[in-house]
């Protein structure tokens, strides 16, 4: 079909286009003070200068029933990662995500895993075991997200550094080879 005779099919796909690149964005644009997950600052400033934002606190039973409170790991390099069962790049990304814990973890870097299924436990439960997931990790119950969010990408992934502050976010699907450098810089820091 030839779509140049239908100008509303070339908004119709331009249009799409646009929403699949949006959904790659972050849940809010980053702050002026805010990294990309390539380590490039979202601004022109230079990161030794920079004052990030704290991360919201919050509080969330895990799946071995423990609570996990966020301010808790400050002095610690977070990894805030906002998943879903469902989520095929989440799928992809949790692996990598299980190697870099156990490879980091007594660098003082944590893994922590926020789910967004809407079935709770009743999926995250079984999934996490079969996927052995050797960090924490919580089921959502609306709360976190909201301060987070509105989480428009799944997965999101945050990098808090040790003074607690978001100091990287990464809308869609992180590599071990993404993700190592930086955690190595902040857990060196």
């Amino acid at each position: 079909m030839n779509f140049s005779r239908f100008p509303t099919h070339k908004f119709f796909f331009i249009s799409i286009a646009l929403l699949i690149i949006a959904c790659g964005t972050p849940n809010e644009q980053p702050s002026d003070n805010t990294q990309t997950a390539t380590g490039q600052p979202a601004s022109a400033q230079n990161s030794s200068q920079q004052q990030f934002k704290k991360a919201p606190d919050f509080t969330l039973e895990t799946m071995e029933g423990d609570m996990f409170t966020l301010s808790d790991h400050e002095g610690k390099v977070v990894v805030l990662n906002f998943w879903a069962t469902w989520c095929g790049p989440c799928r992809k990304e949790i692996p990598d995500f299980m190697e870099l814990y156990k490879e980091m973890k007594d660098d003082g870097v944590l893994f922590a895993g926020v789910s967004l299924d809407e079935e709770g436990w009743e999926k995250v439960r079984p999934y996490a075991n079969e996927m052995g997931i050797n960090y924490p990790i919580m089921v959502d119950d609306g709360h976190v997200s909201r301060q987070y969010g509105p989480i428009r990408a799944i997965p999101t992934t945050l990098i808090i550094n040790k003074k607690g502050q978001v100091e990287y976010v990464a809308p869609g699907m992180l590599t071990k080879e993404k993700l190592k450098p930086i955690l190595t810089k902040l857990a060196n820091r």
